[in-house]
C-alpha cells in the first residue's frame, strides 16, 4: 500500500485459531457457519472459513460475491434488502452461476426479484427479514406471513427462511454485563426468530433456514434450538471493540495497524465505530499513539472496507515467520 496513510498486517495463527474455536462452538450446537465477508474482505480469508466448515459467504454486493463464487465458494447469501431495480438485475445474473439467497423486506423487492429472475432463467432465495436495523420486532406476524407467501408462490424465487438481527444497546458496559447483555440479546433474537420461522411453517409456508448474526451476540444465540445458521463477520479477525466486551481477550485479536500518516489515519480508525464504544476508544488512536506503534483497529469491518490489501504474517516450519500480500475486495456495484 504504498503511500497509504495506514498498513493493515494480519496474524495467520489468530486468525486460524479465531476460525476454528467459534466453528467448533457452532458444529457442537448443530449450527451452520456463514461468514460474512465484511469482517475480512479477503478470498484467502474465506477459503480458511470453508476449510473449517462454512456454508458459504454472506457478501453485500454482486462484485464481491463473483470474486468469491470464482475462488469455488458457489453458496452465496446477499445480506442486504436492496431496493434498486438494477441491483435486482444483478442478482438475478449472479443466481444463474451459484446458490444465491437475497434478504427482502418489501413486496416491491420480491416483485422485482422475481421478474428479474424469470428474465434471466435463474431462481433466487428469499430470506425474510425481520424487522428493521433498530428493532427486531418491527413488522407484525401478518405482514412476515403476507412476505413470506409472495415469495413463496413466484416461480422464480425459492423461499430459503428468515433472517434476525439485533444490535447491543449503546450503554456503556464493564465486563460482567456486557457478557450477561450479549447473551440476552442472542437468546432473544434467536428465540424471535424460531418463532416466527414455526408461524410461516403452521401457514404451510417452508422455511428451512433460521438465521441470526453478528459476533457479539452469536455465543447467546448459537444454543437455543430451532437456529440453523449463525451469520457473523468479525469473529475472525476480531479488533478491540470486541475485546472491549469480552467477545475475544486482546491477545486474541489477529489484525493490527500501523499508521504512516496518523493525522490521516485517524479518520479512517474513527470510522463506524460500534454503539457501545467511547470516543475514546476510537479517536485519534493514530496520533495519540508513539511512532511506530501497532494499534489494534477499534472496528475491523470499518478498516477493511478502507484499505486495499493486507500483510499477512505466517511461519514457515524452518525458516522463521514469513510474510505475504493479500489483495482486499472492496468493489462496489455499478449500474449499467
Amino acid at each position: 500500500m504504498t503511500g497509504a496513510p495506514l498498513a493493515v498486517e494480519i496474524d495467520l495463527s489468530r486468525l486460524k485459531r479465531n476460525i476454528q474455536r467459534f466453528h467448533d462452538h457452532a458444529a457442537g450446537a448443530g449450527v451452520a457457519v456463514r461468514p460474512h465477508v465484511k469482517g475480512h474482505k479477503t478470498v484467502e480469508v474465506a477459503r480458511c472459513q470453508m476449510q473449517q466448515g462454512s456454508c458459504g459467504v454472506a457478501v453485500t454486493s454482486v462484485t464481491e460475491a463473483r470474486a468469491y463464487l470464482t475462488a469455488g465458494i458457489t453458496d452465496i447469501v446477499m445480506a442486504y434488502p436492496w431496493q434498486e431495480p438494477w441491483r435486482w438485475r444483478l442478482m438475478a445474473e449472479l443466481a444463474a452461476d451459484c446458490r444465491l439467497s437475497v434478504f427482502a423486506g418489501s413486496h416491491e423487492a420480491i416483485r422485482g426479484l422475481a421478474a428479474a429472475a424469470a428474465a434471466a432463467g435463474s431462481v433466487i432465495g428469499v430470506r425474510v427479514r425481520l424487522g428493521d436495523d433498530s428493532d427486531l420486532a418491527a413488522v407484525s406476524d401478518d405482514k412476515l406471513i403476507a412476505l413470506a407467501r409472495a415469495a413463496h408462490i413466484e416461480p422464480a424465487l425459492r423461499l430459503d427462511g428468515v433472517h434476525g438481527y439485533q444490535a447491543l444497546d449503546s450503554q456503556p458496559f464493564d465486563a460482567a454485563q456486557a457478557r450477561h447483555e450479549r447473551a440476552k440479546v442472542g437468546r432473544a433474537t434467536a428465540q424471535y426468530a424460531v418463532r416466527v420461522a414455526d408461524v410461516l411453517r403452521a401457514e404451510g409456508l417452508p422455511c428451512p433456514v433460521v438465521a441470526v448474526s453478528g459476533t457479539p451476540t452469536a455465543e447467546g444465540a448459537i444454543g437455543v434450538p430451532g437456529v440453523t445458521e449463525v451469520c457473523a463477520g468479525a469473529y475472525a479477525l476480531q479488533d478491540a471493540g470486541m475485546a472491549a466486551i469480552g467477545v475475544c481477550a486482546v491477545e486474541d485479536i489477529a489484525v493490527s495497524v500501523l499508521a504512516t500518516d496518523p493525522a490521516a489515519a485517524d479518520p479512517i480508525l474513527a470510522e463506524y465505530p460500534y454503539p457501545w464504544q467511547a470516543p475514546a476508544e476510537y479517536a485519534r488512536l493514530a496520533s495519540s499513539a508513539a511512532p511506530r506503534t501497532r494499534l489494534h483497529p477499534p472496528h475491523v469491518c470499518a478498516l477493511m472496507r478502507r484499505i486495499q490489501t493486507v500483510t499477512v504474517r505466517t511461519a514457515a516450519a524452518q525458516e522463521g515467520p514469513t510474510t505475504v500480500t493479500w489483495p482486499v475486495t472492496n468493489q462496489r456495484d455499478q449500474p449499467n
